[in-house]
């Protein structure tokens, strides 16, 4: 016996010569209207549904064309239990009054946990809460992906077709609760995109980027926390995808990835799947490695705390080079005490970490 020889690999099929032959092409320049009628009638609609709509968190009026949509709209994925993570995200980066002022709103979307029944007081006291009827569990993340896409589509995105263009410049961050967001280096760089002249409409409407991660391979061994069997998925690599952990894109965009996921086999890992759903779409993934890093960690950062808070006051000071790409937007493994204890350090403020 071969020690470390995986016999998998002899079966699994070429993704490049053969994943083609069984997905549905989604012609999205075809799809803006009568969407079964060019699909036909969907594959995979789930039957999920919201326990918590927080449907207003974009707005509300009686008349859909004169509703003003925020800029931004941030979607945080937590767990039910993640309380602590959530408050020190309400106390630092996302202080309700800083996003109103800058044309922002935030919700954090949960799954469901028995012995958490705590979800509705909390919501009924901060009105940030997205929750689905679906438990809060690595290997449904995929189920919790196309809820948020499919409550863009339903509460925040033009009923219009008069007011349509206004999603191509409205956007939404996707991000993991345990991350530190520079939303003042984020907002910058959707400013520039809006004021890119030279971007098509097309460009604007399939708009997604992140930290794209090329031509990995799923992981055959039984005892790995990812493990994908053959009958799940039989190709011998993922499409290249964004890593899901911090992305950001369109709302026009998130509105076809919600039409693709209908008509697009579910798959475990939301990353992947969405990587899946950019393949059928023929949508170019933006890589955009180091502004939304999600592979820095606060254990390498804190090797360096004294150049890394140099660095950030610099920014802070308003020394921003836009043209760099030292600068992350997002930084993972900030969580409860430690990302209050940066908040204080980058702004010299004194919060006390509470909950």
């Amino acid at each position: 016996m071969l020690i470390g020889f995986n016999s998998n690999k002899w079966f699994e099929k070429s993704f490049e010569d053969e994943y083609h032959l069984r997905m549905t092409n989604i012609d999205i320049t075809k799809i803006e209207e009568n969407v079964e009628q060019v699909l036909g009638y969907p594959k995979n609609i789930l039957s999920n549904q919201f326990l918590i709509k927080n449907q207003y968190l974009c707005g509300h009026t009686l008349n859909l064309e004169t509703l003003i949509y925020p800029h931004l709209i941030i979607l945080v994925k937590s767990n039910s239990e993640n309380f602590k993570e959530r408050q020190s995200i309400r106390m630092t980066w996302a202080q309700k009054s800083r996003l109103s002022s800058k044309n922002v709103r935030l919700a954090f979307v949960l799954g469901t946990n028995p012995h958490n029944t705590s979800v509705i007081d909390e919501s009924n006291k901060y009105e940030d809460i997205i929750q689905i009827d679906k438990i809060d569990y690595y290997y449904y993340s995929s189920y919790k992906m196309i809820m948020m896409l499919r409550w863009i589509n339903d509460y925040c995105t033009s009923k219009s077709r008069r007011t349509s263009h206004i999603d191509l410049v409205n956007y939404v961050l996707f991000v993991d609760d345990d991350y530190y967001i520079d939303l003042d280096l984020l907002l910058l760089y959707i400013y520039n995109i809006d004021h890119d002249t030279e971007m098509t409409t097309y460009e604007r409407r399939t708009f997604i980027t992140g930290e794209l991660i090329e031509k990995s391979r799923p992981r055959r061994n039984l005892n790995d926390h990812y493990y994908v069997s053959l009958i799940d998925y039989p190709y011998d690599i993922y499409p290249d995808y964004i890593s899901s952990q911090c992305f950001l894109m369109t709302r026009y965009n998130a509105r076809l990835f919600y039409i693709g996921s209908k008509y697009t086999r579910l798959f475990h890992f939301d990353n992947i799947y969405m990587g899946l759903l950019a393949y059928s779409m023929s949508i170019k993934l933006i890589k955009n490695n180091e502004l939304f890093s999600t592979t820095l960690s606060s254990i390498n950062i804190f090797n360096y705390q004294n150049q890394f808070l140099s660095r950030w006051k610099t920014i802070f000071n308003n020394k921003i080079n836009f043209n760099s790409t030292k600068k992350p937007i997002c930084i993972r493994g900030y969580r409860n005490e430690k990302l209050v204890q940066l908040w204080n350090e980058l702004h010299q403020t004194n919060l006390t970490f509470s909950f």
